[in-house]
């Protein structure tokens, strides 16, 4: 689900890239930083996603360690992760013309 997430915002980062890129679009131009046609501002949600999967990385590897790898509470943060996860990508998918900020040539 995460990496599913992480998947579609690459490809639709590329698309807003390609259809920015002034004319005439080429490979040179188009894996160049130096044109900078747009900037993507990352949700709320979005940022509470990292953190939580942050967290939730931390929990599995201490998991064994502490001997709660059968416990409630992460198994509660393995669905938590999941719906924020799920909550991110519909708030890019919602707001996506808000959070991409098309960058004027001069």
């Amino acid at each position: 689900m995460i990496i599913s997430r992480d998947v579609m915002l690459i490809a639709a980062v590329f698309y807003v890239r390609y259809r920015t890129l002034p004319t005439p679009r080429t490979l040179s131009k188009y894996f160049n930083p130096c044109y900078a046609t747009a900037r993507l501002k990352p949700t709320f949600i979005s940022k509470v996603n990292t953190a939580v999967q942050l967290i939730l990385v931390a929990a599995s590897l201490a998991a064994p360690v502490f001997n709660y790898a059968d416990s409630i509470y992460l198994q509660i943060l393995w669905c938590f992760t999941a719906f924020t996860t799920a909550a991110s990508a519909y708030s890019y998918y919602h707001y996506g013309r808000k959070t991409v900020q098309v960058i004027k040539g001069k």
